[in-house]
């Protein structure tokens, strides 16, 4: 990696005294930077400086404190994309050796130098090169870094020349992978003089975070292991070995090799150990095993035989391949139990490995099984073969994308690659990491000299996405339909129909109801999917589809059911969330407070039911957009997903056009405009109103007409033109005080009061909610009460009457809790922790504030928990003020 020296960091620490110190770090991935834990820990500000001195703004994502490992996460201006991520390594320290060349940047204090007069002293970088002997400070687990060049001594200060090292990323150069990071520079050890720095070793670090979504990005279950054993000559080749060659670009799947490794070889004096790899057609299941079977050669001497089982027609065809290549004859042996006992005997002579490649079902398996110990073999199967006693199933999955990445890197082996990153990874997403389609899409690169960005096009083109995958003697498409061509009739059909689903994942009750069928019958039918990996079980009572499986499945449904049966099962598939929502949201205050049932499935169906919408949308089911819609407000709403909202309503809108539906267009403009104020499109909210007054006015709807006005005068006080809110408002009022409605006055009151607050004329938001709340008391509406209070409590606020603000606030309080209305509760408390701030009770304002974050924790609003958070952290505490 030419680039590596560019990557070596300042890391800038300013503490909360405002002290500053300086290390080093090192940009391994993407924006992430790793350092040293003492570097960054109780850091008020962080910033990473670059090779070029550019500052960039970092915090940290993961401290190791007593490993002294951090690693940060650059949050201003990132690093250039496609930075692509370092390998890093582990240290056998089991092993006496010296790990030879190792080498190093950072910015040590004896690299400083005086800038122009007047300004602080500018660091230059430092490469170290130098060794790492393995059996140094082994108690301590740390490593001992032995440098070449290095200050002199620092004459008795007490302050070390290679201050500012510490956090600077330790390499060791690897004849295969090159540069392998090893390690963290922690301290340097005065006690051995100035050419010994002590490193933290990355494995154990690596090991415990291999599984966050950053470590896996950065390939942290993929450590190169160091040194590198001793190389010895092979072991004379036996001649009982048909293996297909090993794969030069064969790309790492380290940690299934370790377990099935340990599998087949503990106790193999002793047993007949069994590994079956089991996965999704296309995964790599056989190359795989076929790679494993190589590096297994210097333990199974006597024989490794691989046989296709699948291409065998019967068991003694098969049992006949295997004879063969151990030089058996058929005219040997043509008696059946004297082949088996051949058969048996010949896997007895030698420690021994077979592997079966296609096994359909274990019936397939278990008369090819040898049964003397020292003989173990390897399954690979589309199934998870459960009936095969003994054996361990290990799952297959497709590469993670740096390791997809990784694998199409070296399949083209162009210099475009480093050029045109972004395209390489739309074609590693697309092809959603099946080693397969990789291999094809490689394939297809290097033999017609087309670009990234040109392939990567033609992928996106979901209808002839498999197309481009097929290759003169193998096809994804044809890897499916093997699979799918051994499914009973009704499975098939089900499969057929997961084409017809717009969403990522699902359950068994909307396959159901898309095929249907009793939903009894679907999940049974979902397992035998899931056995024969057309599916993956995503845990919880849901199912997904890999991306190429996904359309593979719509292949099969446009080519075996009509076009009439396509259609209603796809509207089949929207009517059940539509009729899911509908029954939750259509009762009383559900917009205001959603059903706990609702939330809880909204949870986990959001993105289906949004991308539902929008696939009804572009199937043109008009109706089914706008009855969607309409139940989705309460639930975008309640979960503050504005962004989301303002998607679906603009569908909402023309969906509602296009059937003539006047009241579901005027509610999602409304909804609409909403939305697009809150995510900072305001501008494009004026038109919106515009056109809901002119539906509205068709409607003959003079209560209707008032509730717009209201929203559009709601709108103008958002853009800070409480003047013309308030000509609004007088125009809904003269509406409903010609109804003779009092119920809207009250409504109307608080946003009246709001401009009126907007403008500083608290008194007259007072006088207006004091009026409608004596209308509300008189009409025994206890809910235009409470509407009235808290409003008002904010008037009080303004005008200063703090126990007059917490009084009328107080029954609000109690009659959100009552409800169980956690996000109304969460509003008042907050309006509450506000009073009690703003007349200087910060002890009283500290518990309303906390429990309304908790709430607000618990209902899932990011933006007001910051909110929350920020006015917690900046509250003065008691002792701020005292004399």
């Amino acid at each position: 990696m030419p680039e590596l020296t560019a990557r070596a960091v300042e890391v800038l620490r300013r503490g909360p005294g405002g002290e500053r110190t300086v290390g080093s770090g090192f940009l391994v991935g993407g924006r992430w930077v790793l350092s040293a834990a003492h570097n960054v820990l109780d850091a008020a500000t962080l910033l990473i400086r670059r090779v070029d001195e550019s500052e960039h703004p970092a915090e940290p994502v993961m401290v190791d404190e007593a490993g002294d490992i951090a690693l940060l996460a650059v949050t201003g201006d990132p690093p250039p994309a496609g930075l692509p991520p370092v390998r890093f390594g582990r240290v056998d320290r089991s092993r006496v050796s010296v790990i030879d060349p190792c080498w190093t940047i950072g910015y040590p204090r004896w690299m400083e130098y005086p800038r122009e007069p007047g300004k602080a002293r500018q660091r230059e970088s430092a490469q170290l090169d130098g060794v790492i002997p393995t059996g140094s400070n082994l108690r301590t687990g740390l490593m001992e870094f032995r440098v070449e060049s290095a200050p002199r001594a620092a004459d008795g200060r007490a302050i070390s020349e290679w201050q500012g090292i510490s956090g600077a990323v330790v390499f060791a150069q690897d004849p295969e992978e090159g540069a392998v990071a090893v390690g963290v520079v922690t301290e340097h050890s005065a006690a051995q003089g100035t050419s010994v720095l002590i490193v933290a070793p990355i494995d154990g670090w690596a090991d415990a975070m291999r599984h966050e979504p950053w470590g896996r990005e950065l390939g942290l279950d993929r450590l190169v292991a160091l040194p590198r054993p001793v190389a010895v000559a092979p072991p004379a080749p036996s001649g009982l070995m048909n293996l297909e060659r090993s794969l030069s670009d064969f790309t790492d799947r380290d940690e299934v090799i370790e377990d099935a490794t340990a599998r087949l070889t503990e106790r193999l004096t002793q047993t007949c150990p069994v590994v079956v790899f089991h996965g999704m057609a296309g995964v790599g299941k056989t190359e795989l095993a076929n790679e494993l079977a190589h590096r297994l050669a210097a333990t199974f001497t006597h024989a490794r035989i691989r046989v296709d089982v699948a291409a065998a027609a019967t068991e003694e065809a098969a049992m006949m391949a295997v004879l063969a290549a151990f030089g058996v004859r058929y005219s040997k042996v043509p008696d059946p139990n004297a082949r088996r006992r051949k058969y048996q005997e010949l896997w007895g002579k030698g420690p021994s490995l077979l592997l079966l490649d296609n096994v359909s079902d274990a019936g397939e398996a278990k008369p090819l099984l040898p049964t003397s110990p020292g003989a173990a073999t390897i399954v690979t199967s589309r199934t998870k073969l459960a009936s095969l006693s003994g054996a361990r199933r290990l799952p297959v999955h497709p590469l993670p994308d740096p390791d997809a990445l990784q694998l199409l890197d070296r399949l083209v082996e162009s210099e475009a690659v480093a050029r045109d990153r972004p395209s390489m990874e739309e074609i590693v997403r697309l092809l959603a990491g099946l080693p397969l389609a990789i291999r094809i899409a490689g394939t297809h690169i290097t033999r017609t000299d087309v670009s990234f960005a040109r392939y990567s096009s033609d992928l996106r083109d979901e209808a002839g996405r498999l197309a481009h995958l097929d290759d003169a003697d193998r096809g994804v498409r044809g890897s499916f339909e093997l699979s799918y061509r051994s499914l009973g009739s009704g499975t098939a059909r089900l499969f057929r129909h997961l084409g017809v689903l717009a969403g990522r994942d699902f359950t068994a009750d909307v396959v159901a109801r898309a095929g249907d069928v009793a939903v009894a019958d679907a999940e049974r039918m979902l397992w035998e999917l899931a056995d024969r990996h057309l599916i993956e079980v995503a845990g919880d009572g849901r199912y997904r589809l890999h991306d190429l499986l996904r359309l593979y499945a719509k292949e099969r449904m446009a080519a075996e059911e009509s076009p009439a049966d396509r259609r209603e099962a796809f509207r089949r598939s929207l009517t059940w969330y539509g009729d899911r929502m509908h029954a939750w949201m259509s009762r009383p205050g559900a917009h205001e407070q959603p059903p706990a049932e609702a939330i809880a499935w909204f949870a986990h169906e959001s993105l289906n039911v949004q991308a539902s919408v929008r696939a009804a949308a572009e199937a043109e089911e008009y109706e089914l957009v706008v009855r969607m819609a309409e139940s989705l407000y309460g639930l975008l709403f309640y979960r503050a997903h504005w962004e989301e909202m303002a998607a679906v309503k603009d569908l909402a809108v023309q969906a509602a056009r296009h059937v003539g539906d006047a009241p579901a267009e005027l509610g999602s403009l409304i909804h609409l405009a909403e939305a697009r104020r809150i995510i900072g499109r305001g501008a494009e909210a004026p038109p919106l109103y515009e056109r809901a007054l002119e539906v509205v006015r068709t409607m003959d709807d003079p209560g209707k007409e008032a509730w717009v006005l209201v929203h559009f005068g709601d709108f103008q006080c958002d853009l800070d033109q409480p003047e013309q809110a308030l000509d609004r408002y007088a125009e809904a009022q003269a509406i409903y005080r010609a109804r003779d409605d009092e119920a809207g006055e009250i409504w109307l009151a608080a946003h009246t009061a709001d401009a009126y607050r907007q403008l500083g004329r608290y008194a007259d938001a007072a006088r207006v909610l004091e009026r409608a709340m004596a209308i509300a008391e008189r009409r025994d509406d206890r809910d235009g009460v409470i509407w009235c209070a808290w409003h008002l409590a904010l008037a009080y606020d303004g005008l200063g009457r703090f126990a007059d603000a917490e009084e009328v606030l107080t029954p609000a309080i109690d009659f959100h809790r009552e409800i169980e209305n956690k996000a109304g509760l969460a509003t008042m408390l907050r309006i509450l922790g506000d009073v009690h701030r703003h007349a200087g009770r910060p002890d009283k304002a500290r518990p309303a504030y906390s429990e309304a974050l908790d709430l607000l924790i618990e209902i899932d609003a990011p933006s007001r928990v910051r909110e929350l958070r920020e006015l917690l952290a900046n509250l003065p505490r008691n002792d701020d003020h005292r004399p």
